[in-house]
This record gives C-alpha cells, structure tokens and sequence, in this order.
C-alpha cells in the first residue's frame, strides 16, 4: 500500500533506525516539520542555532551509535553553513544522510530568494547527491542514501527536496530495507603475519580504519606478540592505539620523507 511522501519518509527514517532528526528549519522545511508533529512516534527533532554546530552534532551521534544521522538543512544558505561539518565528515568517513529543502518547483524560474543550485553546492563535500523531482523518486533515493551513506567508505550523502513535493496529495510506493552486507575480513592477513614474524625491526602504522572497527585491542595483541612499535598515521582522528603504551611511537608527520625517517 502506498504512502503520501511525507509520511513515506518518516516510515524510511524509522525503518533505517534514525531516532533523532539534527536541523536548524527554515520554510523550506515547514512540511517536513508539520510531518514529525503529525506523526506519533517520529524521531526527535533536535534543534541548532547554527547548521555548522547541527551537522558537527550529527556526526559525533553517528560515531556515539554506529549508525548514520539524519540531518535537515534548510536551502543553500543553511545548506552552505553546513559544508565545514559535511567536510570534516567525508573526510572521517562518517556516514550521515542529509536533507535540504528546496524552494516550491513552481517559484524556482522566478529565482525565489534563497534558493540556489544545491546539488552543485554540496557535491564537492559528500559522496554522492540526489535532485529529488518528483515523490515517486524520493524513498528509492532515500534509501538509496542510507546504503549509500554506510558502504565503504563511509560518508555523508545529501539530498535536494523541494518543498512542495512533500506536500503533493499522491500516493509513493516504500520500498523495503536492504540491510547492507556484512563487513569481511580484508585479503592478505595471513601474509602481513607472517611477515611481521620474520621481521627483525618491525613497525606499524595504525590507520584510521583501527578505531572506526573498534580494532585497537586486537592491534594492541599484535604489536605486543612481535614486539613492534606503533605509529599514529598522519593526521588521524580516531584513537587507533592507546598513547600510554610503550609501544606507542606517536604520530607519523604529515610529510613523506620525514614519515620514511621516522619509519
């Protein structure tokens, strides 16, 4: 059975597991907005004074839970305050599914104030980007994002939703939830141990990839087996190794032929 599109996304936000909304409104959101206070059981709406403070939020709840946020941006000026926080996100692979609303499809040849080309605004700070033009689109690429959103690697996805098309008085098909695959192991493990064993002056280089997997224990086990130094990489913002360890060396400089010294 077939949902008109504002309910059909809150049904979406629920299924992918979202139980807060990150959002500073502005009018371009009033019909997402009418739609949470409509809807029992709807995810809370955590308010911002900023979009760059809302989307920073988000991604520090994505990293707290280990699933993606839902953020609601409104248009391009709200949408471009974001861009510090959705930069910083791609480039710690945070998974966040974002939302700016557009203005009303029948204004935008008269250049309404505020409005802009979002897609192009936001391209260049996420993974991917979805124009949504008409509602039978929106949950295919609202799910689209969510997957999209938490494959490796991670990161921010935006969508552009005009105004008026969560309001139209037409039924969208919700497609089911695909549940992403399961994380594997990555190739070559059994011969990294076997060189590190036959190493004489073995180090390694903690990426960032060691505290997103919640892996530090496991490398921990592993440098204290082969005797092995660690290094932070450069510029890591997760904690891959812990910094009171003997065998902590610290952070490789950012700069290859002193990171080759270090090494």
């Amino acid at each position: 059975m077939g949902r008109r599109p504002a309910p059909a996304l809150l049904d979406i936000l629920r299924g992918e597991g979202v139980d807060r909304v990150f959002g500073n409104p502005g009018t371009t959101e009033l019909p997402f907005l009418a739609a949470l206070v409509d809807t029992e059981e709807a995810p809370e709406y955590v308010l911002g004074v900023h979009e760059g403070a809302v989307v920073s939020m988000a991604d520090g709840y994505a990293r707290a839970t280990g699933r993606p946020a839902f953020v609601s941006l409104h248009i391009a000026a709200g949408l471009a305050n974001g861009l510090i926080g959705l930069l910083n996100a791609r480039r710690s692979r945070t998974p966040l599914v974002v939302m700016a609303g557009q203005q009303d499809r029948r204004h935008l040849q008269q250049d309404p104030m505020l409005s802009g080309d979002l897609v192009a605004l936001a391209a260049p700070a996420v993974k991917a980007t979805y124009d949504i033009q008409h509602a039978r689109d929106l949950p295919l690429a609202l799910r689209r994002a969510f997957a999209l959103a938490v494959r490796p690697p991670a990161g921010p996805v935006f969508l552009s939703v005009p105004m008026d098309l969560l309001t139209e008085d037409t039924e969208v098909d919700v497609p089911a939830r695909t549940p992403p695959p399961r994380p594997t192991p990555g190739g070559g493990l059994d011969r990294a141990a076997v060189l590190l064993g036959a190493a004489t002056r073995p180090v390694i280089v903690a990426g960032e990839g060691v505290g997103r997997e919640d892996a530090m224990a496991a490398l921990v086990r592993t440098a204290e087996t082969c005797g092995a130094p660690v290094h932070h990489q450069p510029m890591a913002d997760h904690l891959d190794f812990p910094t009171t360890h003997p065998l902590y060396a610290g952070m490789l400089p950012p700069r290859r032929r002193r990171a080759r010294r270090a090494g």
